[in-house]
């Protein structure tokens, strides 16, 4: 009976995995896909007028856990150190420039492939939004920004969040290896 390797998939180690099926891509296979219970509901406290590179203020809303929280920073997100995936809406007016951008902040530097731009009608109503995961080192701050050139005027806004478990399997497949010897060995003691 062919049996799927244990280190890929997400699966837990399974004891009767053949250890002649080795980690796919050698042991270092992460799995970032168990939610936990912590969560934070965010919605924007002033919809209105936003200057360029300020902050769209947001409070919480709904939540579990403590590792997501309202920030001291008025308006931002405190994470403890962690993963987490992160999905951030904007309704904003096409300001007189023609273009809206929205993008996420995490200590005051730019959050890697988070900017949200949005080009249209000046007048017009538009929607911007994304969901991206990020790794947390140490306790910090996450505010949503105005990346507009100009005052933008943003109607709604939220951010939703979840913390995420990395499940790192290379210690799985260890022991998982250590626990196939052991049988072979035992099998091949009681021939």
């Amino acid at each position: 009976m062919p049996r799927m390797n244990c280190c890929i998939f997400n699966h837990p180690c399974p004891i009767l995995c053949p250890s002649n099926l080795g980690c796919i891509g050698g042991n270092n296979i992460i799995n970032p896909i168990l939610p936990t219970n912590q969560y934070g509901f965010f919605n924007n406290t002033a919809p209105g007028s936003i200057a360029t590179n300020a902050i769209i203020p947001v409070t919480l809303s709904v939540g579990a856990g403590s590792d997501i929280t309202t920030s001291p920073t008025t308006g931002a997100v405190r994470l403890l150190a962690g993963t987490y995936e992160i999905s951030y809406f904007a309704e904003g007016t096409i300001p007189s420039g023609g273009t809206i951008s929205a993008k996420l902040s995490l200590n005051g530097t730019d959050v890697p492939g988070s900017t949200l731009t949005n080009t249209a009608t000046a007048g017009n109503v538009v929607n911007l939004g994304k969901t991206i995961i990020i790794t947390v080192n140490q306790t910090s701050t996450l505010q949503l920004v105005n990346a507009t050139s100009e005052t933008t005027t943003y109607s709604n806004a939220s951010m939703s969040i979840k913390r995420l478990w990395l499940k790192n399997t290379k210690k799985c497949c260890f022991f998982r290896k250590i626990f196939d010897f052991y049988l072979i060995f035992t099998f091949k003691m009681l021939k």
